[in-house]
């Protein structure tokens, strides 16, 4: 098989945080193995969002706490029955924009979102019902995930 090999320029997430690549540059960031699209002038540039975003299934019992990894986009639950209490930390190192869905096939009556370190959540209590869905949109400008319906 014949090809031209490109390499891009790539970089960790810190190191993303401090670049502007001049305008049509996309770069890789080795953290989480994304691309940045550059404008000139937004530092980090614009990551590219994936289709089919990464998601873990869980089946929690009533009290449990979910920690969400970094860059992880979304819960799948399915508790056995009805959950009295649940809570979920949202990610650490979001980007600008991210997306973090959960959706259950069971009622949580007291469903809790918390922040990870650093950030801050608004609408972060309360009650899901079954085969229902909640998401938040993360600014990075104040470090805060914001619900959405």
């Amino acid at each position: 098989m014949s090809h031209t090999q490109v390499q891009w320029g790539r970089g960790t997430s810190s190191q993303h945080a401090g670049y502007t690549g001049p305008a049509g540059e996309v770069t890789v960031n080795t953290d989480d193995s994304s691309l940045r699209v550059h404008d000139g002038t937004k530092t980090g540039g614009w990551p590219l969002r994936a289709i089919g975003a990464n998601y873990a299934y869980q089946t929690p019992a009533s009290g449990a706490t979910l920690t969400a990894p970094a860059y992880l986009a979304a819960y799948v639950l399915e508790p056995a029955a009805t959950l009295a209490s649940l809570t979920i930390v949202l990610p650490p190192s979001a980007n600008d924009g991210d997306v973090f869905e959960i959706g259950s096939t069971r009622t949580i009556t007291a469903l809790s979102v918390s922040p990870a370190a650093g950030q801050t959540v608004t609408g972060g209590s309360l009650m899901l019902a079954a085969n229902g869905g909640i998401s938040f949109r993360y600014r990075a400008a104040n470090s805060t995930w914001y619900r959405r319906y």
